[in-house]
């Protein structure tokens, strides 16, 4: 084996070890991706020391804890559904069938109040439900009887979305 071989490798093998040790440090997300709904205060994240052109140059390993709101170690949230608001309703329809839609603001809580900021007890998010269906020629879903007769009855606002 020449001597420039041996140098190359002993190169190569530094360059790779420098590589797996930073490539380990970086799979771990950064603390701005902590959740307060799942994260647990000892989860380990990176936080940014120095910001550059191009984005974080220097990273610190820290935890989610390192903000104050997070799930403590020793509790497990308990979600369950406490509130199914309809906010608004619509058909998406083709020439030969027709869905309905309602669109809800669904609140869940957690009934064993994990998380040290009680802000974060409760949870919303929008959900888009498909309640009705017919099938025929050019059905409505917004205006008339569903497949079961008179009920369900299928009415529609036009809302595609949630306000909260």
């Amino acid at each position: 084996m020449s001597k420039g071989y041996r140098t190359s490798l002993l190169l190569f093998m530094a360059s790779a070890l420098l590589l797996f040790a930073f490539g380990a440090s970086a799979q771990l997300p950064p603390c701005s991706s902590c959740d307060p709904y799942t994260s647990s205060c000892s989860q380990a994240c990176l936080t940014c020391l120095v910001y550059g052109y191009e984005g974080c140059e220097s990273w610190e390993e820290s935890t989610c804890g390192g903000g104050v709101v997070c799930i403590p170690d020793n509790c497990t949230p308990s979600w369950s559904e406490t509130s199914r608001v309809t906010q608004g309703t619509y058909d998406g329809n083709s020439w030969q069938d027709c869905t309905h839609h309602s669109v809800q603001w669904v609140t869940l809580t957690d009934a064993n109040h994990c998380n040290n900021d009680s802000d974060f007890w409760t949870r919303s998010y929008c959900d888009n439900v498909i309640d009705g269906y017919k099938n025929g020629i050019y059905p409505d879903c917004c205006d008339g009887y569903g497949p079961g007769g008179p009920d369900p009855l299928y009415t529609c606002d036009g809302h595609h979305y949630c306000t909260g």
